[in-house]
């Protein structure tokens, strides 16, 4: 579900992930509850730090301090960048594994394919 920014309150809190490239910044910023508040997609024109200060200054404009609750980033400048904001690196495959567990769960799928590979 994607909620309108106008919908977050000061009192909420949020989660911010970012995924930065060597092309892109993608940017998502959720409320606790998993739903997506905001997405953005900025062309980092070679200048990835650059571009990911002005989305974290965009973010911090609008949303106080408090009411981050995470940090979350990923991709080829991620270890870098949580070494410059803070936050937590979290390796792409781990993310994409954990975003589609979380979206599409799928008790005992694994355990069956498991099963199947054996015999």
């Amino acid at each position: 579900m994607i909620m309108e920014a106008s919908e977050f309150s000061n009192e909420k809190r949020c989660l911010v992930g970012f995924d930065i490239g060597s092309v892109s910044l993608n940017t998502v910023i959720m409320d606790v509850d998993h739903n997506i508040i905001e997405d953005h997609y900025d062309y980092i024109h070679g200048k990835p730090f650059n571009v990911l200060k002005d989305r974290l200054n965009y973010i911090l404009d609008k949303y106080p301090q408090e009411s981050i609750s995470g940090i979350a980033v990923t991709g080829t400048g991620g270890k870098l960048a949580t070494d410059l904001i803070g936050g937590i690196f979290v390796n792409e495959i781990i993310a994409q594994a954990t975003a589609t567990g979380k979206l599409f769960p799928m008790p005992g799928q694994l355990s069956r394919l498991a099963a199947r590979i054996r015999s």
